[in-house]
């Protein structure tokens, strides 16, 4: 009876290891993830927030289908839905385990997922890449660092600024600005012709991208781990002088007369039939503005410096958008992890690069890309000025490094003095109460 058990149990042990090789070797396709399949084939399932990446993310997608054709050994299978039923599908997803390989994700998510332990050290990959390294603008390697830990490299870049009309400027006398008193100068030119200087809608709280680089100009990322802490308030000297900066263009008459009601969509389209002269927006906003009757007359600028401002005032605007970001388990499959690392390399690299810049997205890298201006003027203007090589980064927007309840009283606070129901002093006041709040 003993020796039956014994042959009975070796059957066992026998039948579920050859359970286990079947299965390892078999491809499988989930949303956690893959194991190379029988005719060598490794799959990544890359989830990304849109649901239909061919159209909506044209660029993205290209650079996917080329990344295949020059890998016919990986798969890339790309898991698209709408932004809100993606995150939230994500974060599902990492309840049971069963992250995709690699995914999109908002930052403040993304940096719950790496407190969780989650999501796969990149940092061996650049170390690895030296060439993507050297080449990735500073700003983008640093953001998404957690602990010397690297856990996501952006999805692209976010420029924003001032968009402006050059044909009004020629037809009105006014050179483009440089200065706060250049760009006072022209808006009380503009004020008396019946030109709005700056195209604004209020009704969109958050279009105040070029502002909230104006406010870096003023020591915003000198200050703000401070304020956060408490050692120091937001209601100071030197953001004080920002407000009035922006209370003097109201009063100069720079912002539309209908700025309260008027939507930033309307702003765009009051921009696009020649009304304004500036318009403050970002990359996401070139193809339309080409396909416009005044494209060929649009350029692209970071806003004016000031001379009461804090610190170096060429400040511009390439920031790292939301992450990529690996998951833990697919670093742990050692053919997955090779496959991701090709398909980061070329992502990040000079074709891919390349591949996005043809499709109006602007480098993250500093490599030469090439831009047909005749095609795309007004993106080719905009390359122009991230080139500037006495101009500097923000390290991010300030309001993507704060908690949103802090970045909403900041867009208040701005809208607030353009709209003339804060002063100044109002204004920071307005903020250091929400920072009170939350703490």
């Amino acid at each position: 009876m003993k020796r039956s058990r014994n042959i009975i149990f070796s059957l066992l042990l026998f039948l579920g290891l050859f359970l286990s090789a079947c299965s390892s070797n078999s491809g499988t396709s989930s949303t956690s993830g893959s194991k190379s399949s029988a005719d060598g084939t490794t799959t990544i399932n890359f989830a990304i927030h849109v649901a239909n990446p061919k159209d909506q993310e044209p660029a993205f997608y290209q650079v996917i289908k080329k990344f295949e054709a020059a890998n016919p050994d990986i798969k890339v299978n790309l898991i698209g839905k709408e932004q809100q039923e993606h995150v939230k599908s994500i974060k599902m997803a990492s309840q049971s385990d069963k992250l995709p390989d690699v995914f999109w994700m908002l930052p403040s998510s993304a940096a719950e997922l790496e407190k969780a332990d989650m999501l796969m050290d990149l940092t061996d990959f650049i170390e690895k890449n030296p060439e993507i390294k050297n080449s990735l603008r500073k700003n983008m390697l640093n953001t998404y660092k957690d602990s010397g830990k690297l856990y996501g490299l952006p999805y692209q870049p976010l420029v924003t600024g001032l968009f402006y009309n050059k044909a009004l400027f020629d037809k009105y006398g006014v050179k483009v600005p440089e200065t706060f008193e250049d760009l006072v100068e022209a808006t009380k030119v503009f004020e008396k012709n019946g030109i709005t200087t700056i195209a604004k809608g209020a009704k969109d709280d958050y279009s105040v991208w070029a502002f909230l680089t104006m406010l870096s100009r003023y020591g915003y990322f000198d200050k703000i781990n401070s304020i956060l802490a408490g050692r120091e308030s937001y209601d100071n000297a030197d953001f004080v002088k920002y407000y009035e900066k922006i209370d003097e263009l109201r009063k100069v008459g720079a912002f539309p007369k209908n700025v309260t009601t008027q939507s930033y969509f309307q702003a765009v389209e009051q921009f696009l039939s020649g009304k304004a002269a500036m318009l403050d927006s970002g990359m996401w906003d070139v193809q339309k503005i080409e396909k416009s009757a005044i494209g060929k007359d649009v350029g692209f600028w970071w806003g004016p410096t000031f001379a009461d401002g804090v610190g170096d005032q060429k400040i511009s605007s390439v920031v790292p958008a939301a992450p990529l970001l690996v998951s833990k388990k697919a670093g742990e499959d050692k053919a997955k992890k090779e496959a991701i690392y090709k398909l980061l390399k070329f992502y990040y690299g000079t074709e891919g690069t390349q591949i996005m810049v043809e499709n109006q997205v602007p480098p993250m890298t500093n490599v030469t890309v090439n831009v047909d201006e005749t095609q795309h003027p007004v993106f080719k203007k905009l390359v122009d000025q991230m080139q500037l090589q006495d101009w500097k980064s923000q390290p991010n927007q300030p309001d993507l490094v704060i908690p949103e309840a802090i970045a909403t009283s900041i867009y208040d606070s701005i809208y607030g003095v353009i709209n003339g129901t804060y002063t100044p002093k109002q204004a920071v006041k307005v903020v250091e109460d929400k920072i009170s709040a939350t703490k």
